[in-house]
This record gives structure tokens, sequence and C-alpha cells, in this order.
């Protein structure tokens, strides 16, 4: 008897492991506050912004990634409108993540530009 409830716990605990295991946290919320002027900035302060943008990057990805594995356990149970809202803030932090990249992107063509 006792075989068969052990049994029984430790296939639970497996069966719910990868649904338990999926808890993302919350989505990165600490984006950088925006990019210096390009013209004007100095090389370090641009640095110090491409690490910040690099930095909320990576978190992001990585919200992401566990986001999309957490995704194949739960969409299945989701109403269409928990769908849709789902898609909807995943692609909200995308956009921010690359308006942020592009805006840096354009700060160190502009720093680079000037300096020549």
């Amino acid at each position: 008897m006792q075989k068969q409830v052990f049994s029984l716990l430790i296939a639970l605990m497996l069966s719910t492991a990868p649904a338990m295991a999926a808890d993302c946290g919350e989505a990165p919320f600490d984006a950088p506050a925006g990019v210096p002027d390009g013209q004007t900035a100095t090389a370090t302060e641009i640095r110090t912004a491409r690490n910040a943008v690099v930095a909320y990057s990576s978190k992001v990805d990585t919200y992401m990634a566990c986001m999309d594995q957490r995704a194949t356990v739960l969409l299945p149970y989701m109403t269409k409108e928990q769908k849709t809202r789902w898609d909807e803030d995943l692609a909200d932090l995308h956009d921010t993540r690359r308006e942020l990249q592009t805006a840096m992107n354009i700060a160190i063509r502009a720093f680079r530009k000037n300096q020549k």
C-alpha cells in the first residue's frame, strides 16, 4: 500500500513539474529611460547606454523564451480573449525592446559620424 501511495505521489510530482518550473516571473519593466543624443554624447555615455540596452534585451529574450515554453502548457486552456491578451502583451514587450534598440543604433551611428 505504501509503495502505491509513494508511486502515485512521485507520478503526481513529475507530471506537475513542467508547469511549476515554467513560472517566468514579471516581464522586465526596467527598460533604460532612453538613449543619449549621439551627436553630443561622450563615448562613455554611449557605452553605458549600449550596455544598459544589451542587458535589458537579454532579460527580454530570457523572459520571452520562458513564456514560449509556458505557452505550450497554458494556451490549450485559455479562452480566445486570454490568448489575444497573451499575444498583445508579448508583442508590446518586443516592440518596446525593438524601439529601444533602434534608437540606440541611431545614436551610435550619429556618434560615430560626429567623431570623424
